[in-house]
């Protein structure tokens, strides 16, 4: 572009280190001009410059310059006129800017230097003026002109003047101090009035500029008569000081010139000269008569710090004379103005996590006044988070910043009032407030009231109930105060927590999914996330530990001495049994809580209450004395457990106690031996005689049942008068006269015609896609061979008439305990015989709840194709099957639907091992027991019992010994786990003996458990007396001759019933002779309703008997076609031959009676 020829650069230094870059341009530079590359020149990079903000800040009230944040270049949007922006005639003129660029904020100062053009062309205020002098005007005699006026300075400006042609005037030209050049209008001859009255001169003022420029004004001087004295002033210059804002009128000064001239001559006038600008006029008033200045407007130091004023004094001869004097008037300062505060950039709303040091604002501050008045202080009214940064290339800028961390949630806004304030007396100040918004950040944790809950819950519980409401607060705002509420996931034997708890999330409700059951599950321990919707958000969790309260929902269980359910135990003991002696020991267990589950044992039956105690917290049964003669041979003790429970639950057991006599009581020759009596009428005698009642009690049934059924007659059906019906064939049936003839009755039963409306009606559901060809034959054509037919195809569409249908009504699904997960289980698939949308199948659940679970937490199927999945892990020990319906719906309208039975089997696993329940120990202790040494050969001594949860395969327990001390001395029965002696005890067997017994189980692989027996042998005062007395039991003979008649008796009665069983049926399977044929006639079948023969047809209103019986009237028989239904009874009418079929034709009725 031309103008870079015009532009340079100059930098220079200041001497308060003011970095300045000036720049200089020509005035009316065309818009766009380039005036300089800010990028290259201030070091600024291209391409970060696009990203941040760029601010020109121009001290004026237009905007002639910006800047391409794309190239870096500073343009000119606005052509700029020297004269219009330097108003005042200096040979400088500037154009002051900031260049702010942010992020980070950098401030650069550019002075643009405006270089005059010759744009403009002097001109002269007065285009004519007119002068009088006097004749008496000696040469050199100067006289004023006005001087021309070029707004252009430099060589731009006025250069020189020139004066036309005169031989008695010349121009003299002059400068004044501040280089303004005056003219001089000079006589160089003498004048002569009567010569030349008037002279015409044109002065022309001539300007330095390329091209010349040029202005003219018109000089008249008229020759006057001689007034050769003009006025004088004492002093050329005077000096005046004043004060800022004197008010209006001061007087400033009073001029007094002198002329020596008398009369007219003398009289002054004052008046400004041309050479007092017009707003030095607004400010002062000259008195022409007076000469007094006064002040007339507004003295303000800050628009004009100096005045000069021209005046000259005029007499009033016929030919004025006048003369010049100049008053300076110098203004003082005063404290007038208040100091001023710009903002220059704001940021009003910053995030509440802006880091320390951070720019808020850039403020300026400014003073019009001068000296001590102009200096001014920048500060923060109250103590704030922030402060003031004096910039020390611009004193009067300051940075607002940030000098603490600020919190949204402590003070959300706040409002600094900077106030600025001058040194002048009294000083003056102003403030300037600025508003800044603190944005909320997520920078608050959801915080929850406590740390750790603790939530009770009572077992047995409803699904869904609100078992508590965990809150959690956030200080943030909108989003980031927004919190949702999880379950952190934890897995307790495959069950996840959320398919156990369930949190609301958006409130925190928590609660239960399912009904607990303290004795499975007694507590879960888990947490739970509060989590805020920030980005990115923050959360915290909180842990909660959910209590199972026990409820005393379970009886005590008798695991010891076990028996099967609802049996009666039965132990032997010797008679020698010592005092305090161990009878039994009844371990019951309750899996309640321990406040519930505590066991106490009391005798609810006992048959002599002077012979055994029970320990009412063990439940161990010793003797209270030694057996007597009198003492019965059986004991019968009923023991009841009973829990701590609120209600109390309880169980039963009954033990059946059978003393056993030794060689020991008959050594005690002191004792009178009374002889026992035994109950001849024992258990065996018992069975026996219920067994033959039973098989009595059966045979005099079956005999009367059979004597019911061979009495019984059978009910007279009625008949129904006789009727003529229409029979319809199997694909070809004919029409004529009103009866359709077919050769098979099964059509006939689909279809009816009714030939004299000329339409087919459809009697009963037609199975679908049959296709049926119907032949008519004219009214009155006989049934022949040759006879025309017109035939029609008839087209069935479907409708939703077939439900659909399983291929079983009932399945078995065996399911492996412990499965995963979403596993498949099977899949039930329906059939539906119809088409389109009534063929389209959905499968559902049909609800059924179990323990208050839905099946639809436990199992899934595939609504399309029926595949059945299972939601969750199994066990086997807690529920082990399932039964429930599965409903196949087709699309139709109205939809069709059938179900299915489905059996779910849980599949047991070895998973659990056996648990010893008897005898009982603390965990990992040993059990002591104490027998007498005098214990005999065969005696219980200890009784292992083992239970395992498994299915009955895997919780078959074996038992064996583990260690011994003497292998010889005890024996373990392997199923039953009763330890007994093998021999007596013996002076060198020790006192002490351990046994640790293993009880295994079945499974593959095998668990096993282990218990271990401490026995400790007592001596007694028998053992010592009778150690060499072997125990010989006695016998009794327990097959008596009562035992052998009753069993006669029942062979004979189940003899005599078998032979009647097998009579009845041998009765019941012989078939009725056949009777002979009747006299030849013409016969037809008649049901309940009646049919009737004629033509050798038998036309019936019921196809269905039709089907059961053919009459073949030539051979006067009838044929049974099918299966006659039992006790049934029929009607056969015979007709004459050749006799038509009407209503009152004879016939002879014969009634057919059906026995099977």
């Amino acid at each position: 572009m031309h103008f870079w020829s015009n532009v340079f650069v100059l930098s220079a230094v200041w001497p308060c280190a003011l970095s300045v870059t000036r720049y200089s341009i020509a005035e009316e530079m065309e818009r766009g001009s380039i005036v300089a590359n800010l990028a290259a020149d201030l070091g600024l990079e291209l391409g970060g410059l696009a990203q941040r903000e760029v601010k020109l800040d121009i001290f004026h009230n237009k905007k002639y310059l910006d800047v391409n944040k794309k190239t870096g270049e500073l343009y000119i949007v606005e052509k700029m006129d020297r004269e219009y922006l330097c108003p005042t005639k200096t040979t400088s003129c500037f154009l002051k800017l900031d260049v702010i660029v942010e992020s980070p904020l950098r401030i650069f100062n550019i002075e643009l230097g405006i270089t005059d053009i010759n744009d403009n062309a002097p001109h002269f205020r007065r285009d004519r003026v007119e002068l009088d002098l006097s004749e008496s005007a000696t040469p050199g005699e100067r006289f004023s002109l006005p001087n021309g006026v070029d707004p252009d300075v430099g060589i731009n400006t006025i250069k020189t003047y020139k004066l036309s042609n005169s031989e008695h005037f010349t121009i003299e030209i002059q400068k004044g101090s501040d280089g303004t050049q005056y003219v001089d209008l000079v006589l160089t001859k003498s004048l002569d009035r009567e010569e030349k009255a008037v002279h015409n001169l044109i002065l022309t003022a001539v300007d330095g500029g390329v091209p010349v420029r040029s202005g003219t004004a018109n000089i008249i001087v008229r020759v006057q008569d001689t007034n050769d004295n003009p006025p004088r002033f004492d002093k050329q210059t005077y000096t005046i000081n004043m004060t800022e804002n004197s008010p209006v009128g001061t007087l400033v000064l009073k001029l007094n010139a002198t002329d020596l001239d008398e009369g007219v001559n003398s009289e002054i006038v004052y008046s400004f000269t041309l050479y007092t600008s017009e707003k030095t006029q607004g400010v002062f008033e000259l008195n022409p008569k007076t000469g007094e200045i006064t002040v007339k407007g507004t003295i303000d130091y800050e628009d004009m710090t100096l005045y000069e004023m021209h005046i000259e004094a005029r007499d009033k001869g016929t030919h004025p004379l006048l003369g010049q004097c100049k008053v300076v008037v110098q203004v003082t300062d005063m404290n007038d103005n208040y100091p001023e505060i710009t903002i220059q950039s704001v940021k009003n709303t910053v995030d509440e996590n802006i880091p320390v040091g951070s720019i808020i604002a850039l403020v300026g501050i400014s003073d019009r006044d001068t000296g001590n008045n102009g200096n001014v202080s920048l500060s923060i009214s109250q103590p704030m988070p922030f402060s003031l940064n004096r910039s020390s290339e611009r004193p009067m800028h300051y940075t607002l910043i940030v000098s603490g961390p600020l919190d949204r949630e402590l003070i959300p806004e706040y409002d600094i009032r900077l106030v600025v304030t001058d040194a002048g007396r009294p000083p003056l100040s102003d403030n300037e407030t600025i508003t800044v918004h603190l944005m909320d950040v997520n920078d608050n944790a959801p915080q929850f009231p406590q740390s750790f809950y603790t939530i009770r819950v009572m077992e047995n519980n409803a699904p869904g109930a609100l078992l508590s409401s965990l809150t959690a607060f956030d200080p943030d705002l909108h989003e980031n105060q927004y919190l949702v509420y999880f379950i952190l996931e934890r897995e307790i034997v495959n069950t996840s927590m959320s398919m156990l708890f369930s949190i609301n999330p958006e409130n925190g409700n928590l609660y239960a999914l399912k009904t607990f059951d303290y004795e499975i599950e007694n507590e879960f321990l888990f947490h739970i996330e509060a989590r805020d919707s920030g980005s990115p958000p923050l959360s915290s969790n909180v842990t909660v530990h959910i209590i199972i309260v026990d409820q005393n929902d379970n009886a005590p269980v008798i695991v010891s001495p076990w028996r099967a359910q609802g049996s009666v135990v039965e132990e032997t003991i010797p008679r020698s049994t010592d005092k305090g002696s161990l009878v039994a020991k009844v371990i019951a267990l309750d899996t309640d809580s321990v406040h519930n589950s505590r066991i106490t044992y009391q005798f609810l039956q006992v048959t002599d209450a002077t012979l055994f105690s029970l320990d009412q917290y063990n439940g161990e049964i010793r003797t209270m004395r030694m057996f007597s003669y009198r003492d019965p041979r059986h004991q019968r003790l009923v023991v009841v457990a009973k829990d701590n429970g609120d209600p109390t639950l309880s169980a039963t057991v009954t033990i059946k106690l059978s003393t056993l006599e030794t060689a020991v009581n008959k050594a005690f020759s002191d004792m009178t031996e009374v002889p026992l009596e035994y109950d001849i009428f024992s258990d065996l005698n018992l069975y026996l005689v219920i067994g033959l009642g039973s098989v009595s009690f059966l045979l005099l049934i079956t005999i009367l049942v059979t004597i019911v059924i061979k009495c019984q007659k059978p009910k007279p059906s009625k008949a129904a008068p006789p009727c003529r019906n229409s029979v319809l064939s199997e694909r070809n049936s004919t029409l004529a006269d009103s009866t359709l003839v077919s050769n098979d009755a099964y059509w006939y039963s689909m279809f009816l015609a009714e030939t004299r409306k000329g339409k087919m009606v459809v009697r009963q559901p037609v199975p679908k896609g049959s296709r049926y060809i119907v032949s008519s034959i004219p009214r009155g054509t006989g049934l022949t061979d040759t006879s025309d037919s017109a035939a029609s195809t008839l087209q069935l569409l479907d409708v939703n008439d077939n439900v659909p249908q399983f291929p079983q009504s009932f399945y078995t699904i065996r399911v492996m305990e412990n499965n995963a997960p979403g596993a498949l289980l099977s899949s039930l698939t329906a059939f539906d015989p119809d088409l389109h949308e009534n063929q389209y199948l959905v499968y559902f659940i049909l609800e059924r709840e179990i323990v208050n679970t839905s099946m639809s937490m436990l199992f899934s199927i595939n609504p399309e194709n029926g595949n059945l999945y299972a939601l969750k892990t199994f066990d086997y020990e807690i529920e082990n099957e399932f039964l429930f319906h599965i409903e196949a719906r087709d699309s139709g309208s109205p939809p069709l639907s059938s179900n299915v039975t489905v059996h779910i089997i849980i599949v047991d696993q070895n998973d659990n091992a056996p648990v010893i329940v008897s005898p009982w120990r603390a965990q990992g202790s040993v059990v002591e027991e104490t027998i007498p040494r005098s214990t005999d050969k065969g005696s219980l001594v200890a009784k292992v019992i083992a239970l395992d949860t498994d299915s009955v395969h895997n919780s078959r327990i074996t038992y064996q010994f583990l260690q011994v001390t003497d292998a010889t001395l005890f024996s373990l029965d392997q199923y039953n786990g009763e330890i007994r002696t093998m021999r007596m005890f013996s002076y060198r067997d020790p006192r002490h003996q351990r046994l640790v017994v293993v009880a295994k189980d079945n499974g593959n692989p095998a668990l096993s458990a282990t218990v271990t027996i401490k026995l400790s042998t007592l001596e007694t005062a028998v053992n010592k007396a009778f150690s060499d007395m072997t125990e010989v039991p006695l016998e009794y003979d327990i097959f008596s001759d009562l035992n052998l008649y009753l069993v006669i008796g029942l062979g004979s009665v189940s003899f005599l019933l078998l032979i009647t069983i097998l009579v009845t049926i041998v009765i019941k399977c012989q078939k009725p002779k056949p009777s002979k044929a009747a006299p030849p006639c013409r016969n037809s079948v008649l049901s309940e309703r009646n049919s009737t023969l004629a033509d050798s047809t038998l036309v019936s209103n019921d196809a269905y008997w039709y089907s059961m019986f053919l009459a073949e009237t030539r051979k006067g028989k009838m044929v049974v076609r099918q299966p006659v239904p039992k006790g049934s009874r029929y009607i056969v009418s015979s007709i004459p031959r050749g006799t038509g079929l009407t209503d009152t034709s004879d016939s002879a009725a014969s009634t057919l009676q059906v026995s099977v």
